[in-house]
């Protein structure tokens, strides 16, 4: 799968101390083949760490992945980075 740097989004977290640091994710864009049907994927990056991926299925439906498996279905690819971010933002 060849992937190209899509963008990078950087946002503001809050630790617990109430100091903002913040993150850098990056997006890479590529291509993934699932039976037989290629797909565009996106996959989100906080340094060499993969947090999740979306893969678009048709242009309203997009799966959200985390670790491998399929969270849910979003209908916009903002509301999928915004999931994934969210995800890695409570269990980090």
């Amino acid at each position: 799968m060849n992937l190209s740097i899509h963008a990078i989004i950087i946002f503001r977290r809050e630790e617990y101390v109430k100091k903002n640091k913040d993150i850098e994710i990056r997006i890479e864009e590529g291509k993934i083949i699932r039976n037989n049907q290629q797909y565009p994927v996106n996959k989100l990056f906080i340094g060499k760490k993969e947090i999740g991926q979306t893969v678009q299925l048709t242009p309203n439906k997009i799966a959200v992945e985390l670790d491998g498996k399929q969270e849910l279905m979003t209908k916009t690819i903002n509301e999928a980075f915004e999931y994934i971010i969210r995800q890695w933002n409570l269990n980090n």
